[in-house]
């Protein structure tokens, strides 16, 4: 008998040890989730005096990969910024928090390790010590601010299927976004898309284990880019001059306790192209952009960020990281 893929949920936790499986903490709504289970199988090609290649296969290591993606909400999201940047500063006594995330750079640099639990209505399965590889956030003036991420986790678990609860916030319109470029409002961008980036690697070691030894994050880049109509040429000079001005791209909503918001906030970006298109009856500029790592878009790690996010929500301190 076929199950319904929308019954399918998705829940998420900060782990204690990196691949200890813990009960989810939040649900994330959540769209076309995609587990895969990865085991590399070993080829004995030992030669036999016969006319064969491969004679057998040995189960080798196994680790997971899960990516997902969906609407932004301004609470969930959280847990993806945390688990891909690792810096997490959160001030306010009361609702609303505000969270303000980028790159760790004190200790081992290794921001926190997650459990995924995927109930996907015939089971439910753990991804433990997930680490996020990818999570980019697009938007245009017609749909909503949306995110696909990628994460890369230990062979996955069975466990009991939890209760879900799922935020009572809306999802963010990008409608209602505001970009600045350089301190000064912009008002004629279409779209866009911000990708934060960084290696994960699987660390195999020989001890007596298929599974990962750790699950190591890399060094975070960021990328992204803009169709502008192109009102004057601005932003065609900023490419040619090498400008590199600051870029923001906020989402904000409500008042007081209510009060929302999803800021990208970049102190330098550097145009890699702008390209003037006519394919519309108005004159586009479609550009290509990457964030630069400084000193100011920093957390309380220090160092060196390309990128600060803030989130203002109900969430308190220390849910994330």
């Amino acid at each position: 008998m076929p199950h319904s893929s929308n019954l399918s949920f998705l829940g998420i936790s900060k782990e204690v040890s990196i691949g200890m499986p813990v009960a989810a903490a939040a649900f994330i709504p959540v769209d076309k989730p995609t587990p895969k289970e990865s085991l590399t199988l070993l080829q004995d090609k030992g030669l036999r005096g016969s006319m064969v290649s491969v004679y057998n296969e040995i189960a080798g290591p196994k680790h997971s990969t899960f990516d997902f993606g969906g609407d932004v909400f301004p609470d969930t999201i959280g847990w993806l910024l945390a688990g891909v940047l690792g810096d997490v500063s959160t001030t306010g006594a009361s609702a609303p928090f505000t969270h303000a995330m980028a790159v760790l750079n004190s200790s081992d640099g290794q921001p926190k390790s997650y459990t995924l639990t995927d109930y996907y209505a015939t089971g439910t399965r753990q991804y433990p010590g997930a680490k996020f590889s990818e999570l980019s956030f697009k938007f245009n003036g017609d749909s909503m601010l949306t995110y696909s991420a990628k994460a890369t986790a230990f062979p996955s678990v069975t466990t009991t299927a939890p209760t879900p609860s799922f935020t009572s916030l809306p999802p963010l319109a990008a409608w209602a976004g505001a970009v600045s470029i350089g301190g000064t409002p912009v008002t004629t961008v279409l779209d866009g898309e911000v990708s934060i980036k960084r290696p994960v690697t699987v660390v195999q070691p020989v001890a007596g284990s298929q599974n990962p030894g750790n699950i190591w994050s890399g060094p975070v880049s960021v990328d992204g880019k803009m169709t502008l109509v192109m009102e004057d040429d601005t932003q065609l000079t900023n490419y040619l001059t090498v400008v590199q001005p600051a870029l923001d791209i906020n989402f904000a909503a409500g008042a007081g306790a209510n009060a929302i918001q999803v800021k990208l906030h970049m102190t330098n970006v550097t145009y890699s192209a702008a390209d003037i298109g006519r394919g519309k009856d108005y004159v586009e500029l479609s550009v290509s952009f990457t964030a630069r790592a400084n000193s100011t878009d920093i957390g309380t790690s220090g160092g060196y960020s390309p990128i600060k996010a803030t989130i203002q929500n109900a969430i308190a301190s220390g849910t994330y990281a």
